[in-house]
Formats: C-alpha cells, structure tokens, sequence
C-alpha cells in the first residue's frame, strides 16, 4: 500500500518549495514521498539498543538528545530542502517567523508562533531537560519535552515527526512504547496538547499524560 498523501502536508511542501527548493526539479509530491520514506527509515532503527551500550552511556546521554534534532532532519530533507539540518534564521524570508496549529477558517493566523530564531537553541535545550534518566514519571517527562519542542518549532517542517521520534527513543530506553499512529488520529490529543501550549500548567499536562497512557505498553506487555 503507498503513502497516503495528507493534501494540507503536501500544501506546505509545496509552499515551502518557492523559498527552500534545493532542486526546482523537484516536485511537490516526490520531497513529500521521499521524506516521508526517510523517517520511515528511522522509525526502523533501534536507537534504545544503541543507546544501552556501556561506553555510549558514559560519555552520552541527554547531551544526544540535544544534537539529534538537526541531525534527523539533515537525514529526512538532505538534497530536498536547503535549510536540511538547520533551524530556522532570522535570515530567512519573513525573518525565520513561523505559525501553527490548526485555526477556524474565517482567521487567517494559526493559533501559535514558533520561538523567535534567536532562541530556538535555547528552547531546545530546555525541552532536552526534561528527557532525563530513571525519572519518577517517563510519560510525564516525555510529554514535557514533545510539548516543549513542538512549541518552540525549531524547523520549518517536520517538528512533530522528529519530536516524537526522540520521544519514543526516551521511552523506549525506559521499556515503554507509545503508539502514537493510534491516538494521534483523534483530536483529543491535539486538543489536550493545544491546552498545554496555551497553559502549560499540571493539570493540563495531568490531562495529556493519562490520555497518552491509554495508548502505551511496556516491553513485557508487547512480549506476552
């Protein structure tokens, strides 16, 4: 079965083309199907098997998580896009400023703006605190760091894809797994993850967390 083309996702491939295109022969379609095919990819490694190997315990841990983001998208967007493994710049047109989140039709902004380029490494920084080792709560702390990142949006595309990508990295080194394909269909997510942007307080992450927790396993559930 092909990729199923989302006509949105593929608009903004196309938008982005006119400012980023790294090839003009490039279609809309081919940079959406190859990038798509190249996460794919990187959903299939094991990085919690690599990250339990002794010496990469004991000279990386969190520090990874902070390096990995450019490095996923140099990977997904290489040859596609010219801005593959940067974040955004204040050099880039309409200053590197971006929005999300989807919004009624009648408005024409999206409910929120991405951190100004300026802050971005901060940002992520900060959203990398919260991945760290043995914590009381994994999925609390995981859901931290995604709000966190996708608040701040460091690229022009794709900030979902790879937040989550290190998310289940964090997990998986904790024996958990979230099906995300399973939740993020529904709004609730979206909505319960919309609340957390507007007020990122523990009652709205309480919300998401018991939400995410209905869509995840341990290790030892998958094996039995």
């Amino acid at each position: 079965m092909g990729l199923k083309i989302d006509p949105a996702e593929l608009q903004t491939t196309n938008d982005l083309l006119k400012d980023f295109a790294a090839d003009p022969n490039l279609t809309a379609e081919e940079v959406y199907r190859t990038s798509w095919s190249r996460f794919n990819i990187l959903e299939q490694v094991p990085f919690h098997e690599i990250l339990h190997k002794k010496w990469i315990l004991r000279v990386i841990r969190r520090p990874i998580y902070a390096v990995l983001p450019q490095a996923f998208h140099k990977f997904i967007y290489d040859g596609l896009f010219t801005f593959a493994g940067r974040y955004r710049s204040k050099n880039d047109p309409h200053d590197g400023n971006i929005y999300f989140g989807q919004q009624h039709a009648q408005r024409r902004k999206p409910k929120f703006t991405g951190d100004h380029p300026d802050n971005i490494k901060e940002g992520i920084l900060e959203a990398v605190r919260f991945l760290k080792r043995n914590p009381k709560n994994p999925l609390y702390n995981s859901a931290r760091f995604y709000q966190k990142f996708v608040n701040v949006h460091p690229f022009y595309d794709a900030n979902g894809r790879i937040g989550r990508l290190i998310a289940s990295m964090y997990l998986a080194d904790h024996d958990l797994v979230l099906s995300w394909s399973e939740f993020d269909s529904k709004s609730k997510f979206i909505k319960k993850l919309n609340r957390c942007h507007l007020n990122p307080n523990a009652d709205n992450f309480g919300y998401l967390v018991n939400y995410m927790n209905q869509f995840t396993l341990t290790f030892d559930d998958l094996e039995s």
